[in-house]
């Protein structure tokens, strides 16, 4: 009797979690992107989901459920390519005129566009993509970031699955749009901003002028070439990629507010900060652990992240950072990829070719964090709660530092600015108990959620294979032309009946006026 009141309880539980066909395509070759997805992707095949990835990252030891579909060789990987000697000399004209930062952020976009527009043009010819294509699955998954290049070829092979963005970053500034999300400039800094809110008048000035120019720079740099890419191809035409790319149902995004800042949001918008950290430690190498425990002062770490390639920094800097860390009393990690095998010490600084920083942060021996402001290392220190002093290169990496020193657990001193003096300041900032305590309390806070972000993850993803189109997470803005989103319409509507109303009263007026006239000249005429 008990086994048939519960019999229609389990099979409802297995209808909602019923093994899905999903599709992941990730044409993006930033290595720090796939490490943000891949836990995501590992939880749903670990569910019992069957799990295609598309990307330039093949994992190791896959679950049963999970398969690659390897674009290796089709691009170079993001792997430590950055070479720090081009920040060395940064213009002094565009400086003295105020538009340095500007022109900056939008040279260091560019790039984007020449990698979307070189993948996109291998992708159109790439046989084992075109088979995975060809299948039936129950949720797409794609990156949203510099390309809609998957999502113009999933059209061509007839896919009709619902699709969730995944976003390793801030959302980018042509993606809230797709939702019908508002990004206002005048409180929504666009994602290379170096500021926080409040932002100045002439941060709003440069944060209007930006959001304007990435939008328009993604629809006729990246996205309607890519168009044209595809139906040179294919032969035919296909739909504009930014009608597709509305029929989003989710994003989930890898910030969370309290170190990010405040920002409207849809339900289709989840914060899904933090779902990369692995809460499985790795080992931390012998010599690592033997060099940490000998220091009596605690430990700093600095590492520049897997994009930047440390070892290329001018020999006069590096000199200069040693000179300054050797004046401290704690021990330094560096992560520098031309020492040796099991590193190099000079003084109280060991070099490491590689290091398991997510591992170190949450070792008690390490106190302080120098990094770049990438944006997984800043959510790893936050999670460990430890203070972190910014050097910021590029990308969202200015906007990252500036989060983080508005919510107090943070110092960002600009690559072109860091000198002796302002390096020694900037640690003596970071090690202090005040800043470390904040930096213990934004940890608190940052982690005090109705659910752990992995988690979030899952439900949502899980949710719109339930659902898909069906339950919609969007706003009607995103289906608005232009002038009605802004109320143009109902502003010109006001506009002519004000102005007719001005008309009536005028002619009201000038009758009155007659009226009243002729009144008076027919009693003078009566005396």
């Amino acid at each position: 009797m008990r086994l048939l009141l519960v019999l229609p309880a389990l099979l409802a539980l297995t209808h909602d979690v019923y093994s899905a066909r999903i599709l992941s395509l990730f044409p993006h070759t930033g290595k720090s992107h796939q490490m943000v997805f891949e836990p995501l992707l590992r939880r749903l095949a670990e569910r019992g989901h069957h799990v295609t990835v598309v990307s330039f990252f093949p994992i190791k030891n896959a679950p049963a459920n999970y398969s690659d579909v390897s674009l290796q060789g089709l691009a170079h990987l993001g792997l430590e390519v950055i070479d720090l000697s081009i920040y060395e000399h940064p213009s002094k004209l565009l400086r003295m005129i105020g538009l340095e930062k500007i022109v900056k952020q939008i040279t260091e976009f560019q790039p984007l566009a020449d990698m979307a527009l070189s993948v996109c043009s291998k992708l159109v010819n790439f046989k084992p993509l075109a088979d995975a294509l060809k299948k039936e699955y129950d949720l797409i998954i794609m990156e949203n970031f510099n390309s809609d290049c998957m999502l113009g070829l999933a059209h061509v092979y007839g896919q009709k699955a619902p699709f969730i963005y995944l976003s390793s970053c801030g959302l980018m500034q042509w993606s809230p749009g797709r939702l019908g999300l508002s990004d206002n400039p005048s409180y929504v800094p666009i994602v290379s901003s170096d500021f926080a809110n409040p932002m100045s008048f002439f941060q709003r000035l440069e944060n209007t002028f930006l959001n304007i120019y990435y939008k328009l720079w993604f629809r006729y740099t990246i996205q309607l070439k890519e168009k044209e890419i595809i139906e040179k191809h294919f032969g035919k035409k296909i739909p504009d990629l930014q009608d597709l790319s509305k029929n989003v149902s989710a994003v989930l995004v890898n910030v969370y507010h309290s170190l990010y800042g405040v920002k409207p949001l849809l339900p289709g918008v989840i914060e899904v900060g933090g779902m990369h950290l692995d809460h499985t430690r790795k080992p931390i190498p012998h010599y690592i652990e033997k060099f940490m425990n000998e220091s009596e002062h605690g430990v700093v770490l600095l590492s520049f992240g897997s994009l930047i390639k440390t070892a290329t920094i001018p020999k006069h800097k590096e000199e200069m950072i040693v000179r300054t860390l050797s004046k401290i009393k704690q021990r330094v990690i560096w992560k520098y990829e031309d020492s040796g095998e099991e590193g190099t010490i000079t003084g109280n600084i060991l070099k490491v070719r590689w290091l398991p920083q997510y591992e170190l942060l949450q070792h008690p021996k390490v106190i302080a964090f120098i990094g770049h402001g990438g944006l997984l290392g800043m959510t790893e220190a936050i999670s460990a709660g430890k203070p972190m002093l910014v050097v910021p290169f590029f990308g969202d990496q200015p906007y990252n530092g500036a989060s983080a020193a508005a919510v107090g657990f943070a110092k960002v001193i600009p690559y072109i600015e860091l000198t002796e003096k302002s390096l020694l300041e900037g640690l003596q900032d970071v090690l202090s108990a005040e800043m470390r305590l904040t930096a213990r309390r934004a940890s608190k806070i940052w982690k005090d959620r109705q659910a752990d972000p992995l988690d979030t993850a899952v439900y949502w993803t899980e949710r719109v294979i339930r659902w898909g189109h069906q339950a919609p997470l969007h706003s009607h803005a995103r289906d608005l032309p232009l002038y009605q989103y802004l109320l143009l319409d109902v502003a010109a509507t006001f506009i002519v009946v004000i102005i007719i109303l001005a008309v009536i009263l005028r002619v009201m007026l000038v009758l009155i006026l007659r009226f009243v006239s002729g009144s008076v000249n027919a009693k003078e005429k009566l005396h």
